[in-house]
Formats: C-alpha cells, structure tokens, sequence
C-alpha cells in the first residue's frame, strides 16, 4: 500500500511515472487549503545537458531540458484526470553566488534546485549518481563569473564548472499528493499518531 500525503516525511522515496523521487518537504504552502503539497527531488539524473552559453537559468539550455524532461512527464500521466492540477508552481530566486540580483526570479514547474534550496535541505538529499547541474551562477551578468554555474558531485559536495559542460539534470517540483493517491488508497497503514499529528496541525493553521 502507497503511503498517503499524511505519513510522507523528509526523506521518504516516492514514484511518479516509473522515476523516484526524493521528499524534501512533505507540507509545502499551497494556495489551495484543501490539499497538501509535496516538495520532490529526482533521486538520479533524469538526463544530461549543457548549462548554456551562460549562467543565467531563465534562458538556458538546461531549462529547455527541463521543460521537455517535464513536458514527458505530463505525457505520462496523461490517462490521469485534470493532470496538471497535480504540479505546482514555484519561484526560483536566480541571484548568483557573487550577490547579483540581475536574473530576477523565475516561475517553473520544475528545475533544478537553487543553492539556497540545496543548503535547506542538504541533511535529506541523498548523492546523485552524476555530477548534476544547480539552477544558480557563479557570477553575475557581465562579470567573469557569468560563465560558471554551480553543480554537485557525486559525493555531495558542491563545485563550480563551466557552463559548456554537460552535467546531468535533477529536477525538482512540488506536487499534489493526489498524484500520489490512488482510488484504491486508504488510510489503512497511517499510524494513529501519524492522523492525530496531522489533524492538530491542520486545527492549528
């Protein structure tokens, strides 16, 4: 039986579509109160791809990637009513390592981690199994540094490497947990400490 939204914690591995991912927060704000939503990371590399010409995120090789990466997820779960409503938005704070604010911020349904994200939730993010690309520079635009971006190693560790490089590509998004319920899915192997915390939290909200 596939755990609910109510037992998932930081940590945890879930499936979609046949690739693993990794929970980073089991209770992300939404919009919506009625439903829960899950901050994931792709376990591996789900590709490879060149940064870009260079390491501004918002028009870059790796996004188009992304984007594609995403857009076949969605294909499929296609049989899935209403798909899309089972991804979310976020808000990707491009500025670079050096402190420039100059590539603003960016909405996406799925990117790489930022390195502020990749710092937040560094104790539950398990190694690639590839060096991976960050979404965050080096420098900003017009400084040296505009052509390096961060990246992470296979032993965790953060490096910085030319944008021409091919790195692999680790998406990752917020969902629905209703992606993660089926119409079989019950509350059956939900510890009751588990319901009752949920429930004292959603009281507390």
């Amino acid at each position: 039986m596939r755990k609910t939204a109510v037992s998932h914690k930081p940590g945890d591995i879930v499936e979609i579509a046949g690739t693993e991912f990794v929970v980073l927060d089991p209770h992300m704000a939404s919009s919506s109160d009625e439903e829960e939503t899950l901050f994931v990371l792709a376990v591996d590399s789900v590709g490879s791809s060149q940064f870009g010409g260079n390491n501004n995120y918002s028009g870059s090789d790796l996004k188009k990637r992304v984007d594609d990466w995403m857009y076949r997820l969605s294909e499929k779960l296609s049989g899935k009513t209403n798909c899309d409503r089972f991804f979310k938005s976020r808000t990707l704070d491009l500025t670079t390592l050096d402190g420039h604010g100059k590539y603003g911020t960016l909405d996406v349904l799925a990117a790489p981690l930022t390195l502020d994200e990749a710092r937040k939730y560094a104790d539950v993010i398990p190694n690639p199994d590839e060096a991976c690309w960050l979404a965050t520079g080096w420098g900003g635009p017009e400084y040296f540094g505009s052509a390096l971006a961060l990246g992470v190693y296979t032993n965790g560790g953060w490096n910085v490497s030319g944008c021409s490089y091919s790195y692999g590509i680790r998406p990752a998004l917020v969902i629905s947990s209703f992606l993660l319920d089926s119409d079989e899915s019950d509350l059956s192997d939900v510890s009751t400490d588990d319901l009752m915390a949920e429930i004292r939290r959603r009281i507390d909200e």
